[in-house]
């Protein structure tokens, strides 16, 4: 028996440091981007190094990226050359902003349905006979890791004359609902992608416990440092891709949530872009205009 004994103890010792191994993972993140596409070959650049360096990574976008109202040049053509750049360089997920919904219904939903990645927002609710081009949530596994994603929106601005069949609801109301339905799907860390200022995600933060992760935006704000609520971590990084937010965490089963390894903003760069197909397209919608305006004198 006292042999048998220290078999099992030896199998247990020898099993006990891959069960609780720690996982290191890389989170990079942008937000409001805005359709800035003279940001996006340095931005591929930056995301191609920190794969390269080895760690799993999630590449995550906090929203306003597809539009901004501006500049004409992304409203007429930055939005599909953002959203096909997201899609080459493998966005795991973004959340919906408040920018994003002023394309309209039928842009939104035509860009969603082409995107290699899911489009995110769980505080807003279509009736029940219709269907919206968003999830309120998924799972990404980086790393051997599952992580669920959260999509929230700010409740500032939004059009909604243009989405009258979609309800909005409270963050915290929603965040807490996701949660709960999302209570049988494996997960081992929870990161929130929300189209909210720096204070109102720390104040989720400290309503609805078990977020790991706030990645937040529409404030335009930047956090060289993240703010730490309990154990959730919060970041945002600076607007329109002058810089790609790098978060490095590890995470230990037997933790009480993801340890910092440190947080970065790496500055982009800009470079010349062949803007003549934005502008042919913002000439020819000029001269639909005119040709309107001459019709209705005449």
């Amino acid at each position: 028996m006292r042999g048998r004994a220290w078999v099992v103890a030896l199998v247990l010792v020898s099993f006990a440091p891959a069960a609780l191994a720690t996982t290191r993972l890389t989170i990079l993140y942008t937000n409001d981007l805005h359709a800035r596409v003279e940001r996006l070959e340095s931005l591929a650049g930056l995301i191609a190094d920190e794969r390269r360096a080895g760690d799993p990574v999630l590449l995550l976008d906090a929203g306003d990226a597809w539009q901004d109202f501006r500049s004409p040049l992304p409203i007429v053509w930055g939005s599909e050359e953002t959203a096909a750049w997201m899609s080459r360089v493998g966005y795991d997920a973004m959340a919906v902003g408040n920018h994003d919904l002023y394309l309209g219904a039928e842009q939104l939903a035509s860009l969603a349905s082409r995107a290699g990645f899911p489009l995110l927002c769980a505080n807003l609710i279509p009736w029940a006979s219709e269907r919206a081009p968003f999830v309120p949530f998924t799972v990404v596994e980086q790393g051997g890791l599952r992580i669920l994603v959260v999509g929230l929106i700010t409740g500032d601005l939004l059009p909604y004359a243009d989405f009258p069949w979609l309800r909005y609801e409270e963050p915290g109301v929603a965040l807490r609902d996701a949660l709960r339905a999302a209570e049988g799907l494996p997960r081992d860390l929870v990161v929130v992608l929300c189209h909210l200022p720096l204070a109102e995600a720390r104040r989720l933060a400290e309503d609805v416990p078990g977020v790991d992760v706030f990645v937040t935006g529409h404030s335009h704000e930047a956090t060289p440092e993240p703010l730490r609520v309990g154990s959730s971590l919060i970041v945002q990084s600076r607007p329109f891709g002058l810089a790609l937010g790098r978060l490095r965490i590890e995470w230990n089963p037997a933790g009480s949530g993801p340890e910092l390894v440190d947080n970065t903003l790496l500055d982009s760069a800009s470079a010349a872009v062949d803007v003549r197909p934005g502008l042919e397209r913002l000439a020819g919608l000029g001269l639909l205009l005119a040709g309107l305006v001459t019709l209705f004198l005449l």
